[in-house]
Order: structure tokens, then sequence, then C-alpha cells
């Protein structure tokens, strides 16, 4: 009885080891890796903007270029922006922007040239045309820089005493340039900053009585404040960690 006993134990011993034996080895999973969504500055964007304007206007003779007269003003300035931006390369943005902006930039002047008479001038609008090329620090900021195409609008009198004695509306084009920064406070909306200088063509102008007022040369400088809401038709960018 003994011996079967132990016949069995062994034949038992036996067979656990040959059935482990046969198992596969034990696997290990990889943990999965870790996806981190990234803020993507591709897409296109609808906004508004506010700031100030500085306005210079010198009218000089058309003929020997002797100075007649010499406008400056500061206001306020006001309007929208519409634009796409696509981001590549890792940190690289390039985008197209269009920018129209109310003002009210006006400022009369007084020379010996135009004695007695005052002239008078406003810039009720200036508008953009620009490419953009911006940079990602970090993936809630975009620093850049523009360029291109500017036109503009100024509205002129000649008064003698408060009485107007001739009017003239013409409108020029130019270039402008500008950079700024813009930080994204949200899924879809960013604040941005920027500085831009407008220099429009030189252009004399004939008033409505048939006079020739004088070449005038004219620039504008703003700083603007502004909101954009980001369509973010791009999506986000994914990175794997």
């Amino acid at each position: 009885m003994k011996r079967l006993v132990l016949g069995l134990t062994a034949v038992a011993a036996f067979t656990g080891s040959a059935l482990a034996a046969d198992l596969p080895a034990r696997t290990y999973t990889k943990a999965p890796a870790m996806v981190a969504v990234v803020p993507t500055w591709t897409g296109c964007y609808i906004g508004g903007n506010v700031g100030a304007g500085w306005s210079n206007t010198k009218v000089v003779d058309e003929v020997d270029g002797f100075p007649i007269a010499q406008l400056k003003d500061t206001a306020v300035v006001g309007g929208g922006q519409i634009g796409c931006d696509y981001q590549f390369a890792g940190n690289w943005v390039i985008g197209v922007q269009a920018m129209a902006d109310a003002s009210d930039l006006k400022a009369s002047a007084n020379s010996p040239v135009l004695d007695p008479f005052t002239l008078h001038g406003s810039i009720p609008w200036f508008a953009t045309a620009t490419g953009r090329i911006g940079f990602v620090p970090a993936a809630d900021w975009l620093l850049y820089a523009k360029g291109g195409g500017a036109w503009t609008h100024t509205n002129s009198s000649l008064t003698f005493e408060g009485v107007v004695v001739d009017t003239a509306k013409f409108s020029q084009s130019g270039w402008t340039a500008g950079a700024g920064a813009e930080w994204k406070v949200a899924a879809n909306w960013s604040v941005f900053a920027e500085y831009n200088y407008l220099g429009f063509s030189d252009k004399v102008v004939i008033s409505a009585s048939g006079g020739n007022l004088g070449k005038v040369h004219q620039d504008v400088q703003t700083v603007q404040v502004g909101l954009n809401y980001r369509f973010n038709w791009g999506g986000p960018v994914v990175a794997k960690y």
C-alpha cells in the first residue's frame, strides 16, 4: 500500500512538471505611450481690434517741393480682421490677413503759404492686406511679423474764417509692415497686441474747384490690441512621449 501511494505521488509530480513545461512563458504588456494633444495655430479666424493711431501728413509744392503745410494727429482707431494660418515644421507659422479700421484722425494747419486760409484733413479709414510669418516659442504663444499692401482715404478742406471755400477727397495706396504677439487664452480664442507702420505713395491733390492743393505725403502708425475667434479646422497636433 505504501509503495502504491509513493508511486502515485511520483506520477503526479512528474505530470505537473510536464504540464508546467508545456505552458507558454508569461508575457508582460508594455504600457501604452502617453499621448499629448498640443494646440496648433493652423486654421482661420475672425476678430476685432482697437488701439491708437498717429498720422503725419505733409503737403509740399508739386514742382519744387517747398513745404506748404504739415498736419499731425493722434486718435483712437478700431476695426476688424480676418485671416488664416498654417503651422509647419514644428514651430513655424505662415498666414494671410486682411484688416480694416475706422479712425478719428484729423488735423488742421496754418502756414504763411496758406494764409489767410486753413487746411483741414481727416482719415476716416485705412486697410491692409498682409502676409504673416511667425514662430511658436510655446504652444499657446505666437510671435510674428507681417507685411503687405495698405490703402487709405482722406477728406480735406480749405476754410477762410471757418467757412469752407474748397474741398478735396482722395485715396492712396502704399505698403505696411508690423510685428506682434498672440496668445491663445482658450481652445478657440486668442488675444494679440501689435504695432504697424503704413506708408502711402505721394499724391498730387486736385480740389473740387480744380485748384492744385499740392503733393501729399502721408503715413500712419498704430498700436492695437485685439481678440480673435479661431475655427481651428486643422485640428490639434498629437505628440507621443
